[in-house]
């Protein structure tokens, strides 16, 4: 009889992946851990008229040749789409085998397609985690369809672990991921201070663990001597910015335009080479992106440097060689802060987050109070080390307490 605990880890977007390759890792190379990996893709992969209509593309014309053949994939199998899914193929490439893909992302960047993406992967992820028979499923952060998994596994009486609750931000990730909390068993937190919040949120105690945040393990174990070589015509050992801008999901479509606009105007005043890398899927990344990609077509500045994905090694060189990394992504502000990278932080997306010196925020997203704050962190240069989110130990801890803790569904409300 096997007696090793079966983890379920669902890895559903480049962030996911690039954070707990330490935590994949670890439970992989634990002796009492058994470890499952799905993966999420495109609803176009498992549907054709369930996509086309509830998708919401920016060009029909250009999405529906991409669905027809995203669907004809499916039909060769699930290792044929681990071959051509971007995803998939960085798992497979770094080793991980993968247990199975879920079709559930509609297209679109809209508040509805969000919501649907939400409501078909608790279907298909039901039967998933059925196939699977997992003891714990292991579900990170505040991400909509991260939500999903939450739900299909609470009514299958499956233990939930949870990774990094207790943060707070902005946008609709705080609600979504204090709502996880509320259906998690066991909480891995990044700081002390979240796990106070999550035990103030009526949650054991017993149960809610200080781990740091695997996303620095992820960076002190990349190989910096090894420079990226995405972007051949860039030389990394010259100034550079880093943007990464994500919509706000709680914005209206005309808050996320003018972000993007404002954006692009303080970074042409900027004159050194930027890199810009593609938004997440989130409500109002049609409307942001769709500026974004509209300047680069119909400028094409030549010192700007585009790309929608990159494996997880390449974007912490990237930010680690950054002379500055403007945005609104987590990342600037863990791995960060962790790489001592001068970042400016844009907006409301990550309110109230706890952050290191490395940032410098500019609420009001105006375009000369984005140059001023960009010119003086290239002025200010690399920051300490900040420890703030951990030694880069995690995921052996997260490993070893999953061995150990109990795994009982029935939860009670611990009043402190």
């Amino acid at each position: 009889m096997n007696s090793k605990r079966k983890i379920l880890v669902p890895i559903f977007n480049r962030a996911h992946y690039g954070r707990l390759r330490s935590v994949l890792s670890a439970i992989k190379n634990n002796p009492n851990l058994d470890l499952k990996i799905i993966v999420g893709v495109p609803a176009a992969y498992g549907y054709f008229f369930k996509n086309i209509l509830n998708s919401r593309p920016q060009s029909w014309r250009k999405a529906l040749p991409w669905y027809v053949v995203a669907r004809a994939r499916s039909f060769l199998g699930k290792n044929y789409v681990f071959k051509n899914d971007f995803l998939a193929k960085n798992l497979v490439s770094d080793g991980f085998e993968l247990e199975s893909y879920v079709p559930i992302f509609f297209d679109g960047g809209k508040s509805e397609t969000m919501a649907k993406t939400a409501a078909l992967g608790i279907e298909k992820l039901t039967d998933e985690i059925k196939k699977i028979k997992p003891d714990v499923v292991f579900v990170n952060a505040d991400r909509f369809e991260m939500m999903a998994v939450a739900i299909a596994a609470s009514y299958l009486n499956i233990p939930i672990a949870h990774n990094e609750g207790g943060d707070v931000s902005g946008t609709i990730d705080e609600s979504i991921r204090h709502a996880i909390t509320k259906l998690a068993h066991i909480h891995f937190t990044s700081t002390e201070s979240s796990r106070k919040r999550v035990i103030q949120m009526g949650e054991n105690p017993e149960k809610v663990f200080n781990v740091g945040s695997p996303a620095i393990d992820a960076v002190k174990n990349v190989d910096f001597k090894i420079k990226p070589i995405i972007f051949n015509s860039l030389d990394i050992s010259k100034p550079y910015l880093l943007v990464l801008a994500h919509p706000v999901a709680t914005a209206t479509p005309e808050e996320n335009i003018k972000t993007a606009e404002n954006l692009i105007l303080a970074l042409k005043e900027i004159l050194i080479p930027k890199i810009i890398l593609g938004s997440n899927i989130d409500a109002g990344s049609d409307a942001l992106g769709g500026v974004i990609k509209d300047w680069l077509e119909t400028e094409k500045p030549k010192d700007v440097f585009f790309t929608k994905n990159l494996h997880p090694n390449d974007f912490y060189k990237y930010l680690n060689y950054a002379t500055c990394a403007v945005g609104n992504s987590s990342s600037f502000i863990r791995e960060g802060a962790f790489l001592g990278t001068p970042v400016v932080l844009l907006g409301s997306r990550q309110n109230n987050r706890e952050r290191g010196e490395n940032i410098l925020e500019v609420a009001d997203n105006k375009i000369n109070s984005l140059k001023d704050a960009i010119l003086e962190q290239i002025n200010h240069g690399k920051f300490s080390t900040s420890k703030i989110f951990g030694e880069g130990d995690s995921a052996f801890k997260i490993a070893d307490i999953l061995t150990k803790v109990n795994l009982g569904v029935q939860k009670t409300f611990k009043t402190i």
